[in-house]
């Protein structure tokens, strides 16, 4: 008989498969520079690379699922998968609260003046094309305005109470059809975290599971929900689309495998 991690596996893999035939409509849309590098790399690879890639990526992914740990050469495996280097080049894969600071400092001027001094130029010059149009859109929205945005889209999606938990973290509980909702959010406006950081607890009553931390792209096995290429421009879009993978998570406890062996 199958175990139960290989079962998983086969599920995310199919999971994977289905948003590669969507040519990743919704992993290009996530503004998360770590995500923008993988798809990156990734469409770069050819099919029997991607299919390896795939392969670390839903073993690395079915581990969260059973509450297991990893062992050290599944972590290593999935970091040379999907850590962007050090100091990711340019202005695609560099964080919007960065760059804001970049294109203030009085040695550039503007981000095509750090551009220049840099000496980059090609794909790594240009924003990415699913999350803004050209430079002058990175400016990153505000906090504030952004928590606003997403407190109005998750009570219209999900009916949420709202709660400022302190030290930049704030929970939003609702439901969706019978299934309870609840979001964890970390905002931060400081140039070395993330814009937004999220995660999200599901419980369904007549699922014997309860779900929590997932994120889309963490499922996915190509980023952990860290947020951070929310522009003016695109925040209202962002915000839409983070409502969308919520919904997803509110599902997985119906839609995944192993019933009585997944979650907590």
């Amino acid at each position: 008989m199958m175990d139960s991690r290989q079962v998983l596996v086969d599920w995310l893999r199919a999971e994977f498969a289905t948003e590669q035939a969507s040519d990743f409509a919704r992993l290009k849309r996530i503004p998360d520079t770590r995500v923008v590098w993988f798809l990156d790399t990734f469409t770069r690879l050819n099919p029997t690379e991607q299919s390896a890639v795939v392969d670390t990526l839903t073993e690395w992914s079915s581990y969260s699922f059973l509450g297991q740990l990893r062992p050290p050469a599944v972590v290593e495996r999935f970091s040379r998968c999907t850590a962007p280097p050090a100091l990711a080049e340019g202005v695609r894969c560099t964080g919007v609260n960065l760059l804001a600071g970049l294109a203030k400092t009085r040695q550039y001027g503007s981000l095509q003046g750090w551009l220049t001094a840099q000496g980059t130029t090609g794909l790594a010059a240009q924003p990415s094309e699913h999350l803004a149009r050209r430079l002058e859109d990175l400016k990153p929205i505000k906090i504030p305005t952004l928590r606003r945005l997403v407190q109005r889209a998750f009570a219209a999606r999900f009916a949420t109470a709202s709660q400022d938990m302190g030290s930049e973290f704030w929970r939003y509980q609702g439901t969706l059809g019978e299934t309870a909702v609840s979001v964890e959010i970390r905002y931060s406006g400081r140039m070395t975290r993330p814009q937004l950081q999220y995660g999200v607890e599901v419980a369904h009553p007549d699922v014997r599971r309860r779900l929590g931390g997932i994120t889309f792209e963490g499922v996915l096995g190509v980023g952990f929900g860290w947020w951070d290429y929310l522009t003016v421009e695109n925040a209202e879009r962002s915000v839409a689309l983070l409502c969308d993978l919520v919904e997803y998570a509110a599902r997985l406890p119906e839609r995944l495998p192993l019933q009585g062996s997944v979650g907590n």
